[in-house]
């Protein structure tokens, strides 16, 4: 485990070693073993909410290992997964992670819903005033491996039928996964009230009744039959592939560049293209289906990219660190193999380095892109920002020395997609405030900042994706999970700070 002094921008390296344990599956002998069989169809997809108030976690990564529906008479149907999907539960607070469409399922009767989960990693801030997990006060600590116990089950009552697909929604609390006892951190996957279940589309959304759930910003590389998209995720983030077909409403973005899909007409395959990197939004129809909302291509040939949060910022002008949540290794020689999520990455600009935005066809920025896009130096850099950064040359990680994008070959950082919690204050739209950013954002605590929203027609280009809301006007005091560009200036003044692209009332 390395660490990171965020607070004073420098970084301390230690390593800490700690035992791992494998949380348990189903319970055996409950199994159904007689009705794999069935006529049934049900659609999965898991959230995440509410962070505990201590440490500030950066990535939490697990292994799914199983799941099985319990149905009236208490007999567990194990349902087959296709692989056994490494999550990293942080993106889940604003995303939606789809498990998948399980088909011949028995029909009838269900009360609930049982998750296998292993190997729980998390990299996380220690904002505490002592140590925890051997990570000192202040200090980032990457890729600390915990014991964990347990099986959590979801409680639902829901219809399994022959004619009709169910949509079922598993929440994971993660304030009740992770608990502070003395120096130690715990996780208990059996906690009362770690896992509930609801019926898709969940209650409030702005999707249609025939659509279930949005699957948003899903990366990776492209591959194209007919009007089918799959996009294929690198196989150190775990996520596997997703594919789904275009409609005629899908929305077309250009790159981030600018110079890829920047004049679409219609088919999809006239702005994406096969082996490219890209990024799609899918919604999971009411049958089981995935269809595209919005698609962009990311890079035209696949280069070396580690997307992550940016942790440390020495404002030297071409130094940062950022904590990996995402990778699009090159497709021959890939230097960057040896990464996984929550490592961390010290990242050495090129001269001139090309800055670009994400924007996802986001509109409503009001002046505040040049923040970021057409800049070149750290300056425009803040902590908490999720950045893409092409690596040219690498260094691999070594005992206690970080990973390093070798001096002078960062050519190019592109600016994504945030993903926190924070509390909202009185409601108003398009724009709201917001409180109680993480801590490795590093603002002072009770700060408050302005959230922009886009409204308009759902699933139209450009619109913010709202859930459990029909817009920010309907927020209450529970906390809110945002996706967002930090779109911040050099004196930390920028009003509003945030662009949203989606934004989940818990």
């Amino acid at each position: 485990m390395k660490r990171i002094k965020t607070l004073l921008f420098l970084p301390i390296l230690l390593l800490v070693a700690i035992s791992v344990s494998s949380c348990s599956g189903p319970k055996p002998g409950t199994v159904c073993t007689t009705c794999t069989s069935g006529t049934g169809t049900v659609s999965l997809t898991m959230v995440a909410d509410t962070l505990p108030a201590n440490p500030s976690l950066l990535t939490f990564r697990v292994t799914i290992t199983g799941i099985a529906l319990v149905n009236s008479a208490g007999t567990q149907q194990a349902l087959t997964l296709n692989s056994l999907p490494v999550v990293d539960l942080m993106r889940l607070q604003s995303d939606s992670l789809f498990l998948g469409t399980f088909a011949n399922i028995p029909a009838g009767q269900y009360t609930g819903v049982i998750v296998s989960f292993s190997n729980p990693v998390i990299t996380f801030l220690n904002d505490t005033a002592g140590t925890l997990q051997g990570c000192v006060s202040g200090a980032v600590c990457p890729q600390v491996a915990l014991v964990a116990s347990g099986t959590p089950q979801a409680s639902l009552t829901f219809t399994v039928s022959s004619t009709t697909a169910a949509g079922i929604g598993i929440d994971l609390n993660l304030s009740n996964l992770l608990t502070i006892s003395g120096a130690s951190l715990t996780v208990n996957f059996a906690t009362t009230n770690l896992l509930s279940a609801f019926t898709l589309p969940r209650t409030g959304t702005t999707l249609s009744a025939t659509q279930f759930d949005l699957i948003e910003d899903f990366t990776g590389v492209v591959s194209i039959s007919n009007q089918a998209i799959t996009i294929t995720s690198a196989s150190a983030t775990g996520r596997g592939s997703l594919t789904a077909s275009a409609t005629a409403n899908t929305i077309l973005n250009a790159d981030p560049s600018g110079t890829l899909c920047n004049n679409p007409v219609g088919n999809v395959a006239n702005c994406v293209a096969s082996n490219q990197a890209a990024s799609m939004d899918a919604v999971l129809n009411s049958d089981g289906t995935l269809s595209i909302q919005e698609i962009e291509p990311l890079l035209a040939t696949l280069q070396d990219t580690v997307e992550g949060i940016v942790v440390a910022n020495p404002n030297n002008g071409t130094q940062f660190t950022i904590i990996v949540t995402d990778l699009i290794p090159a497709a021959q020689n890939s230097l960057i193999g040896n990464l996984h999520i929550g490592d961390g990455l010290i990242v050495n600009l090129a001269a001139n380095p090309s800055f670009f935005v994400d924007t996802k066809g986001l509109t409503n920025l009001q002046g505040s892109l040049s923040n970021f896009a057409g800049q070149s130096d750290t300056s425009a850099i803040h902590l908490g920002q999720s950045v893409a950064v092409h690596v040219t040359t690498f260094t691999a990680a070594t005992g206690i020395t970080l990973a390093t994008a070798a001096s002078s070959n960062t050519d190019t950082v592109t600016l994504r997609w945030s993903r926190f919690t924070s509390t909202p204050q009185a409601p108003s739209t398009p724009t709201f405030d917001i409180a109680g950013l993480p801590s490795y954002f590093n603002f002072a605590q009770g700060s408050l900042f302005t959230v922009q929203t886009t409204t308009g027609t759902p699933g139209t280009a450009g619109v913010t994706n709202f859930d459990g809301i029909p817009n920010t006007g309907s927020l209450n005091g529970d906390p809110v999970g945002i996706r967002a560009l930090l779109l911040e200036n050099t004196t930390n003044s920028a009003n509003p700070a945030f662009f949203a692209a989606k934004v989940r009332q818990h």
